[in-house]
């Protein structure tokens, strides 16, 4: 891939988790759609991944637990390939936060449980900054 394909991929991805983190779920999924489009290979599934949970917690946000449920499982089973770290990015906590929503969706939809509080939505953190505690939006993009 050139560098600026390259470029292009990483200046899109770092919009799409701002979004994402900013809870704006549907235009994260928007943006990292634009991505995808031009990603080959395995890359295609990360990319897909984003995308599923993007719009796994837009639904939840909308109440719509039977669709949440099964994007946020389709896109974790993606992600979950890319542990514990892809591209600067800590993989394995938004799959674990992600998969505990998931499990508090799947118990509310059957009855035997609250919906999940949407103050719990992981937000996307780099690998490197979730050491010192700080979320990407933070620090208006990716480093490392």
């Amino acid at each position: 891939m050139s560098d600026f394909g390259e470029r292009e991929i990483r200046l899109g991805l770092e919009k799409g988790i701002r979004e994402f983190n900013e809870s704006d779920f549907f235009q994260a999924h928007d943006t990292l759609e634009d991505v995808w489009m031009d990603v080959r290979g395995q890359e295609r599934l990360f990319f897909q991944g984003l995308i599923q949970v993007s719009v796994g917690f837009y639904h939840l946000t909308c109440g719509n637990f039977a669709g949440a449920e099964h994007l946020l499982t389709r896109g974790v089973r993606k992600l979950e390939e890319f542990l514990p770290a892809h591209r600067g990015l800590d993989v394995g906590d938004l799959v674990a936060r992600s998969s505990a929503i998931l499990l508090q969706v799947v118990a509310a939809r059957e009855g035997h449980g609250e919906a999940p509080d949407l103050g719990t939505i992981p937000g996307i953190h780099s690998a490197n900054d979730l050491k010192a505690g700080s979320q990407v939006a933070d620090q208006g993009g990716l480093t490392g």
